[in-house]
């Protein structure tokens, strides 16, 4: 906007200076209003709208950065140049810091007027780069929410469509006529389950693109413990994780993971009618390094025929050793005498210690 098609509104107790500042801007093609006080000028502010504020500091009664302060306050504030004397500085200062867009010299020659009238160029100048750069970020913002909106609603139809594909497998498995069949067809069922879960916790949670690794660990527990249990016959699952967050793609990884060890652990590490306990510990290490590892106290390596999954097809052992690389991770089995412990370790990257995050204290939860 020009400043002939400007509002301006002077506020200064000084009446002539006042009316030669109305001269002048109006040869300008400028609208210009006068209020010879602090108040005066607040109560026209807040009747009518002004582009721009001219507004000198020394007043009677209410002084310049009062009403600075009170036109800030404004639902819709002007933009305000502060008019102070040639050794006042200082206020000049704390008028830009309470919301002024420039200041100008007040001086005694006629110097002043094509001052202010410089100034108050600048600071339409300045006032319309503001409201661009605003329209742009709220711009940014709406697209912002419609993007979140769009990946919670994807997040929503995946979780949908794993949750009916996990029910058409279950229900294949129960129809399904030999044993392995039916064994095969349930692992599958809970790896997709094992997917499913992420999503949930994405749509659900506060945020669309990280995982809470307690929460999801703890979930899984429940979910298989019963699964794996019965009324005589309990497998009893102990997470042991920190409350820290990871990205929803190595969440995924990970559940999968967790979920064909905690699987083979309630399989084969007890007898069918023994009950036992199975441990999943998880931590962060540095920025994205991390341990997980599952351990039972079963009949360990020397009671299996391959140390994973002895009885099975062994496609979980291949899926635990390629999910592994996947993630850059080493894979580990230890199994000495009773129990079994299989480790999947990811090193963290070398980073400064200033740019490493706080870790999380470690919260034991049984589920």
């Amino acid at each position: 906007m020009p400043l002939s098609e400007s509002r301006v509104l002077y506020i200064d107790d000084d009446e002539g200076l006042c009316r030669l500042a109305k001269r002048h801007l109006e040869r300008q093609g400028c609208e210009l209003t006068y209020a010879l006080s602090g108040a005066e000028g607040i109560e026209l502010a807040r009747a009518e709208p002004f582009d721009l504020v001219a507004l000198d500091h020394f007043m009677p009664g209410m002084g310049g950065l009062e009403t600075l302060e009170l036109l800030m306050a404004l639902p819709s504030p002007p933009g305000v140049i502060y008019v102070t004397g040639s050794d006042e500085t200082g206020v000049a200062v704390a008028a830009l810091k309470a919301g002024a867009v420039d200041y100008v010299v007040k001086t005694g020659s006629g110097d002043f007027f094509e001052l202010l009238t410089s100034t108050l160029h600048q600071a339409l100048a300045t006032l319309r780069l503001r409201q661009q750069k605003e329209q742009v970020e709220q711009q940014l913002r709406d697209t912002n929410v419609q993007l979140e909106a769009l990946l919670h609603e994807m997040n929503h139809r995946v979780a949908n469509s794993l949750q009916m594909v996990s029910s058409l497998v279950s229900l294949q498995s129960r129809r399904a006529t030999g044993q392995e069949a039916r064994a095969m067809l349930q692992d599958v069922r809970h790896r997709i389950q094992a997917i499913g879960r992420i999503h949930r916790q994405l749509y659900t949670g506060e945020s669309f693109h990280a995982v809470n690794m307690r929460d999801y660990l703890e979930g899984m527990a429940r979910d298989l413990t019963g699964t794996f249990s019965s009324e005589n016959i309990r497998r009893s699952i102990k997470v042991m994780a920190q409350d820290a967050s990871l990205p929803a793609a190595m969440a995924v990884t990970l559940g999968v993971l967790v979920n064909e060890l905690v699987s083979n652990a309630c399989k084969y590490a007890y007898g069918k009618e023994e009950s036992g306990e199975v441990r999943i510990r998880f931590d962060l290490e540095g920025a994205d390094g991390y341990h997980l590892r599952v351990e039972d106290d079963g009949i360990g390596l020397s009671g299996m025929n391959d140390g994973l999954n002895p009885k099975g097809t062994g496609l979980g052992s291949q899926i635990v050793a390629a999910m592994a690389r996947s993630l850059g991770a080493k894979h580990s089995i230890t199994g000495e005498g009773k129990g079994l412990q299989v480790d999947i370790y990811r090193a963290p990257s070398p980073m400064p210690p200033s740019a490493l995050p706080e870790t999380a204290s470690r919260v034991d939860s049984t589920s």
